[in-house]
């Protein structure tokens, strides 16, 4: 009999001999705080992932199985006290079945799930199935509950730390700007003894940054998703290619309700931020973003408003009057279509913005605003 194992970040696949009675195949796979540890997950995670699931083929039947996978998940994050069980040399701490699903099918919503939670550092970049079951599986460093325990406190105070730096910032690009700023002073890029990226496991998730200073893009874009997420800031952890091979970055919605592109690690290692707040023009010209696919080596979810034309801070930044929703200097009806969709919940607006919404200064933004504003416009005209 043979092992399958497929690395999905290195895009090989290696076949091993061995004695075992089954076929096993295995892919490697390249939230406001409170002291309850399931609302402290919820505040630092999103559901993109799943909401997508569910406009594709079969989608009932993957968002079961994502859930299935988040309630293993959240189990184990729960239980420090469980020492994770051997499977043919895997640790695995849930065994999912496929219930009509492919292997494929299944890899596909694993990735989609580790990529809506960064804080699930034990969610292994390895997929394992055989014939029944999907099996959910962890490096040897976390089969402990003990050393769960401690890295898991490592986590909290790190994001609620980290988070709290950018707390009194008022526009969503300040916050993000402050956060990208700490992420990348605590962070140096890991590199292993012959000079590439680390293959410690840690490297590639959040404990990189919250217990050893150190991590690859995917630390860098997971920690950065993480206390985005705790922020309430609507973003995305991002797959993709450069000419370099596999990377991870970021999209972050701004105030002005558009998404854009974020790469900590590559303005770390260059020690400019030039890839901060930057549209579809200027990254594809060394990004390439993953897509929706049939293989799970190289799925993502299709990204929505991701903005082409890089964000000029100075539209938000800039001192600006009641009204003047999008920063162009000017109170008009354009303000008033954006209000009016935002009240219509067409084009949420955010951070800023909607502060420079709410015309009655009563902290919402709704139709006593926009009848007022709209009398503000007529009065000018």
């Amino acid at each position: 009999m043979k092992y399958k194992i497929t690395a999905l970040a290195a895009a090989a696949v290696i076949a091993i001999s061995s004695a075992a009675g089954s076929i096993l195949t295995a892919s490697a796979a390249g939230i406001r705080a409170t002291q309850d540890s399931s609302d402290f997950l919820t505040d630092c995670s999103s559901r993109a992932g799943y909401d997508y699931l569910g406009t594709m083929k079969n989608g009932k039947a993957l968002q079961r199985a994502y859930d299935k996978m988040c309630d293993a998940a959240e189990k184990l994050w729960n239980d420090t006290d469980r020492t994770i069980s051997n499977l043919q040399n895997y640790y695995y701490y849930a065994a999912i079945p496929y219930d009509g699903l492919t292997y494929d099918e299944m890899g596909i919503v694993y990735v989609t799930f580790k990529n809506d939670f960064p804080l699930y550092y034990f969610a292994e970049g390895l997929m394992v199935g055989d014939a029944k079951n999907f099996y959910m599986v962890t490096d040897i460093s976390y089969i402990k509950g003990s050393a769960r325990a401690k890295a898991q406190q490592d986590i909290r105070e790190y994001i609620t730390s980290t988070a709290k730096k950018a707390e009194s910032a008022e526009s969503v690009y300040e916050k993000a700007l402050i956060i990208h700023n700490a992420i990348n002073n605590d962070l140096e890029y890991a590199y292993d003894s012959e000079g590439a990226a680390s293959g410690e496991p840690w490297a590639h998730n959040i404990l990189g940054a919250c217990c050893n200073g150190k991590g690859v893009c995917e630390c860098y874009a997971r920690t950065f998703q993480a206390v985005m997420n705790y922020l309430d800031i609507d973003n995305y952890f991002v797959s993709g290619m450069t000419d370099q091979g596999d990377h991870a970055w970021n999209a972050v919605r701004m105030d002005d309700g558009k998404c854009y592109y974020v790469d900590c690690t590559w303005d770390d290692v260059s020690g400019r931020n030039i890839y901060f707040a930057k549209g579809k023009r200027t990254m594809s010209a060394d990004h390439k973003v993953d897509v929706p696919c049939d293989d799970p080596l190289r799925f993502f979810i299709k990204l929505p408003d991701i903005s082409y034309t890089d964000l000029d801070p100075q539209t938000i930044l800039r001192e600006r009057e009641t009204g003047d929703i999008n920063g162009d200097e000017t109170v008009n009806v354009t303000d008033i279509s954006i209000i009016a969709a935002h009240i219509k919940s067409v084009r949420p607006l955010y951070g800023i913005n909607l502060k420079y919404a709410d015309i009655t200064g009563d902290g919402k933004v709704n139709i006593s605003d926009l009848s007022k504003l709209a009398a503000k416009v007529k009065g000018k005209s």
